[in-house]
């Protein structure tokens, strides 16, 4: 919840200033500066005392940026290699004790850092954000220079290979250049806030925050501080504070821990009321504000029960929704904020209550938008698909940065440590390291839950299960074989025997190319062919959707994807490079068949839609009708004619007609229902062949 490290937190920090005036001088003790702009780029694998030698190469590029942003996508041959990047700076004169940071958002994947061609530091994984002190690199008052080395080749010290999605090459979120006085709040801790937020007790009279608070005395001689956490309501109302007398010596990091309490907390409750309050904490040195960090944060408790499912303030809160690849059609994963926002809001408006971030730590904003929206978080490590023996460290590494740097996100419930790391024979390395990740969760962040994520559903023992404090199945029954009705007795049967394991249907889904379509939607297709009609991923989505809806101690349920996304070496569902699971087309422009028909059963919008509607050409002139409508019961009308009205199938939203005979050429079909006082409609056309 790093909030001061973005664009959108300096407007929350302004906010502040003029509506809650403070007693302290008000200095400007922590700056940001975002660097962004007047970036140069050349893809080279050559080393730092040869990049100077090679002006005449460099290209002009504005973060966030990606030399993959085609050729990932294409299905042909990806550019996993090296590239450079550089940016020339002033550093104004700034008083003395000033320190100078450099944060990098996420860099694909390898990261060697120079100021002013000195070696300044380096971080091994994509997904996280990593700070380095440049105090003593740069030079005040000159052109200062950043050299950045990124490398994306498959690296065996890294926990994830290209197979499941693509590794994507450059520096693709924001770079700041950070400046604090000689006393701060630390940045240095993972690139954290600084300051850790633990939820101890929550209820409607009383919440008790535990907060630790990390201080970082950059000069050789102790300093008396007053640390001040103030909590304010959305209203901008101050609802309560505490202040603490602390002796600061130099060096290390110093941990000054607290508790606040809050009379009758305004609870943040999900989609239902997703209140946030904002934490002001503050460095107080005689008299004078020295650092500041605000932070928006949600009072809440989740549990989970193994019949009930997922808890929300001591309540049943269902969870259902889909996993997320930060990733868009010709931009890759170099987005920006309006790409993260349109994508929550589709989800949104799907009626989601939950989002897996899979399979990686994704941009800060997407878990902004979350708290804000009130949409429950998985967050998870790119542990995935098998296991690499010289990864351990790695992965514990980007475990750490996970949880520090996401730690008080009122929207994160869990953290994911695995998904689908067996393959083959190689299981216990991977038993072991999960046992070490849990360990470590749970020692950073005890109040959170841990999930690993199996595919090896049909072993209800096998070693890898039951390692974390939930479980997740990836469940795809009816497209990596078998029939969606399957599913339904697949969970009963599993429930029966592991009625104290609390399961999720981690993933489940199937292609569906809007290009594709059939009236054979029994015959389930081949995963790894070329045709996948989207009609056979509706049909899917309904018979899996409506087993997983009868089954409420299903703690929570994923589809894979909310949108399609490239997979590097994947040659499917007649276009290369695609996974088509996707409820969106990879450019966002069509919500296929199968996303209807969860706004129908999720939203609380009316919908009234039919189904199959690019299913629009016929041989036969006999056809039945689908539609679903979460408001009443839709009448069916042909060329003007009405066919009365539909019947229920399935569940409560799902309508189907008779068999019908069509007239050759065109015909026009309408559905109409009755919401309020507006009367909703929908319709498309059939062409029958002559």
């Amino acid at each position: 919840m790093m909030r001061y490290f973005s664009f959108y937190s300096s407007i929350l920090i302004l906010t502040f200033v003029l509506f809650i005036p403070t007693e302290y001088s008000y200095g400007q003790p922590r700056k940001v500066l975002k660097l962004n702009d007047g970036w140069q780029f050349m893809l080279a694998d050559r080393q730092i005392e040869e990049i100077s030698l090679f002006d005449t190469s460099w290209q002009d590029v504005v973060i966030p940026h990606t030399w993959n942003n085609k050729d990932i996508q294409s299905g042909e041959e990806v550019h996993y290699g090296t590239g450079w990047y550089k940016k020339e700076m002033n550093v104004e004169n700034s008083p003395s004790g000033t320190q100078y940071f450099l944060r990098f958002d996420g860099v694909g994947q390898y990261a060697e850092v120079y100021v002013n061609n000195k070696y300044v530091g380096e971080h091994l994984g994509s997904y996280s954000a990593f700070v380095f002190n440049i105090t003593n690199f740069i030079e005040k008052e000159k052109v200062n220079t950043i050299l950045v080395k990124v490398n994306n080749e498959l690296n065996n010290s890294y926990p994830k290979d290209n197979f499941l999605f693509g590794i994507y090459g450059g520096i693709y979120r924001d770079v700041s250049l950070i400046t604090t006085s000689d006393v701060h709040v630390a940045l240095s801790d993972h690139a954290s806030s600084g300051v850790y937020i633990e939820q101890e007790k929550v209820g409607i009279e009383n919440a008790e925050l535990k907060i630790t608070c990390l201080l970082k005395n950059e000069v050789s001689y102790k300093r008396q501080l007053i640390v001040m956490h103030i909590l304010y309501s959305k209203e901008h109302n101050k609802v309560a504070e505490i202040d603490q007398d602390t002796l600061i010596y130099p060096g290390g990091l110093i941990s000054v821990e607290t508790t606040l309490n809050i009379k009758n907390p305004h609870l943040w409750d999900g989609k239902k009321d997703p209140y946030l309050y904002t934490i002001k904490t503050q460095l107080i040195e005689d008299g004078e504000l020295r650092d500041e960090v605000i932070q928006a944060i949600g009072i809440r408790s989740c549990s989970i029960d193994p019949e009930k499912g997922f808890m929300l303030n001591s309540e049943p809160y269902r969870l259902y929704g889909v996993c997320r690849h930060q990733e868009w059609k010709d931009l890759g994963n170099a987005l920006l904020p309006k790409h993260h926002k349109k994508d929550m809001e589709l989800i949104n408006e799907l009626g989601a209550t939950s989002i897996r971030l899979a399979h990686y730590q994704q941009a800060e904003y997407i878990y902004d938008l979350a708290d804000s929206m009130g949409i429950l978080v998985w967050a998870e490590i790119p542990f995935v698909n098998g296991y690499n023996e010289n990864a351990d460290a790695n992965a514990l590494q980007q475990l750490t940065e996970l949880i520090k740097q996401n730690y008080n996100h009122p929207s994160i419930f869990v953290w994911g440590l695995h998904n689908e790391v067996i393959k083959g024979d190689v299981i216990q390395p991977a038993v072991n390291l999960t046992n070490v990740l849990h360990n470590l969760a749970k020692t950073l962040d005890p109040q959170r839950y841990t999930v690993s994520v199996s595919n090896i559903w049909w072993v209800f023992d096998h070693p890898i299960h039951e390692l974390t404090d939930l479980q997740g199945y990836n469940q795809y029954t009816g497209w990596y074989g078998g029939k969606p009705t399957e599913l339904g007795k697949w969970i009963n049967n599993y429930h029966t025997k592991k009625p104290d394991v609390r399961f999720s249907i981690s993933e489940y889904g199937a292609g569906g190319n809007i290009a594709h379509q059939t009236n054979d939607i029994l015959s389930v297709p081949d995963p790894k062919g070329q045709f996948f009609p989207e009609t056979y991923q509706t049909y899917y989505h309904e018979e899996t959707w409506a087993a997983i809806e009868k089954a409420p101690f299903i703690w929570a349920s994923y589809i894979w994807n909310m949108f399609d996304f490239s997979v590097p070496e994947w040659d499917r569902g007649g276009v290369k490079g695609l996974n088509h699971k996707g409820l969106v087309t990879y450019d966002r422009t069509t919500k296929k068949d199968a996303f209807y028909w969860y706004k129908a059963n999720w939203s609380e919008e009316p919908v009234l839609y039919f189904a199959g509607r690019r299913n629009n050409t016929s041989d036969t002139t006999v056809c039945r009708f689908k539609a679903y409508c979460n408001f009443g019961v839709p009448e069916l009308f042909i060329n003007g004619k009405s066919y009365g009205l539909l019947k229920k199938e399935i569940n409560d939203v799902h309508f189907v007609s008779d068999e019908i005979s069509l007239q050759k050429g065109q015909n026009i079909i309408e559905i109409k229902a009755q919401y309020k006082d507006e009367e909703m409609r929908d319709t498309f056309f059939i062409e029958v062949s002559e």
